[in-house]
C-alpha cells in the first residue's frame, strides 16, 4: 500500500469538504445599484474582509426598479416597483441568474427598507409623499401585509435590518437638511423609534444592515460616490472602502447574504453538490485502500 498516496487522498477530500463548507456558510454582504440605464436592479456582492465589489447579475428584464432587500429561508426577499406606484415582494436566489417570483402585492410607497426576522416575518417601511414613514409587517405564510406603526413621522430613504439578540429593529431616519440617524424600531411598541447614533453625516444613505457578529454597516452616497460605512451605537460612522464611483449608479438596498462563487463565463466549474459528491468518494475509496491495507 503506498501511504503516501492515501494520506493525499484523505488530505485532498478533507480539502473539498473544507472548500464545501466554507462556500455554503460564509457570509457576504449584498447591495443593490443601477443597472447600466440607471434602474435599480443590479446585485453587487460586497466581501469587507477583501474590501472588493463584484457584480452578481441584473434583476428581472428592466422592466422594474427595485427597493430593499432582505436574506432569510435561503433566499433573497426585495420589493419590486412597477413605476406607477405599484410594488410588490418579490424573491430571488442567487442560481437563478437574476429571475425573480412575485410572491404578494403591497399596496402604494414601499421605498423604505426591508428585513427579515426570522421564522415567516419580514418587516417594511413605506413613504408618504411627505416623506413621513410607517411600519409594516408583513406575513410570508398568510400573505398578508398588517400597519403596526404610522408614529414613525422621519423619512427612511431605505434602511432597515433586524437586530435578533435585542429583538430591535434598526433604521435609518432623515431629516430636512437631509442628515442621516439611526433608530431603534421596537416592533411591539407603537412610537418606539427611538436615535440610537448621532448624526451620521448629509447625503442619502441608501441602506443598514447588521451582521452575525453586531457590526453595523451602512452605505453612503454623497456627491461623487457610494461607500460602506462602519456605524457604532451611540457614537458616529466611519467610511471603509468605496463601493462605485458613479454618482447615477448609487448604492442601496444593504443585506448580509451566504457566499456565492459568482460564475466566470469562460471557466466550468463543478457545482457545490458535485464537490461534495467527489469529496465523499475521495474519502470511502481511501478508506477502503486503509482498511485492505490494515488487513495486510
Amino acid at each position: 500500500m503506498n501511504t503516501p498516496l492515501l494520506s493525499n487522498r484523505l488530505l485532498i477530500a478533507l480539502i473539498s469538504l473544507c472548500l464545501y463548507a466554507t462556500s455554503t456558510n460564509a457570509a457576504f454582504l449584498y447591495a443593490l445599484s443601477g443597472d447600466d440605464l440607471g434602474v435599480s436592479r443590479r446585485l453587487n456582492q460586497i466581501d469587507t474582509t477583501s474590501q472588493t465589489v463584484q457584480t452578481v447579475f441584473d434583476l428581472g428584464d428592466g422592466t422594474l426598479g427595485y427597493f430593499g432587500l432582505a436574506y432569510g429561508n435561503n433566499k433573497f426577499y426585495t420589493i419590486a416597483s412597477d413605476g406607477s406606484g405599484s410594488f410588490s415582494l418579490q424573491t430571488f436566489s442567487l442560481s437563478g441568474s437574476g429571475a425573480t417570483n412575485p410572491e404578494l402585492s403591497l399596496g402604494e410607497g414601499f421605498t423604505g427598507g426591508l428585513a427579515f426576522s426570522g421564522g415567516n416575518t419580514l418587516y417594511a417601511l413605506a413613504n408618504d409623499l411627505t416623506g413621513a414613514a410607517s411600519l409594516y409587517t408583513i406575513d410570508l405564510l398568510a400573505a398578508s401585509v398588517s400597519l403596526i406603526d404610522s408614529s414613525l413621522g422621519f423619512g427612511q430613504p431605505g434602511g432597515l435590518t433586524w437586530n435578533p439578540n435585542k429583538q430591535l429593529l434598526y433604521a435609518l431616519g432623515s431629516n430636512l437638511s437631509f442628515e442621516q440617524t439611526l433608530y431603534s424600531i421596537d416592533p411591539s411598541v407603537s412610537g418606539s423609534a427611538t436615535p440610537v447614533t448621532n448624526l451620521l453625516g448629509s447625503g442619502i444613505i441608501g441602506g443598514v444592515d447588521i451582521s452575525a457578529t453586531g457590526d453595523i454597516y451602512a452605505i453612503g452616497n454623497e456627491s461623487n460616490s457610494s461607500e460602506l460605512l462602519s456605524v457604532t451605537l451611540g457614537g458616529n460612522s466611519a467610511p471603509l472602502f468605496g463601493l462605485s464611483a458613479d454618482p447615477s449608479f448609487t448604492f442601496s438596498a444593504l443585506t448580509s447574504g451566504p457566499a456565492f462563487a459568482i460564475p466566470d463565463p469562460s471557466v466550468t466549474v463543478p457545482e457545490p453538490p458535485t464537490i461534495l459528491l467527489l469529496a465523499i468518494g475521495l474519502l470511502f475509496s481511501a478508506g477502503i485502500r486503509s482498511k485492505a491495507h490494515l488487513r495486510n
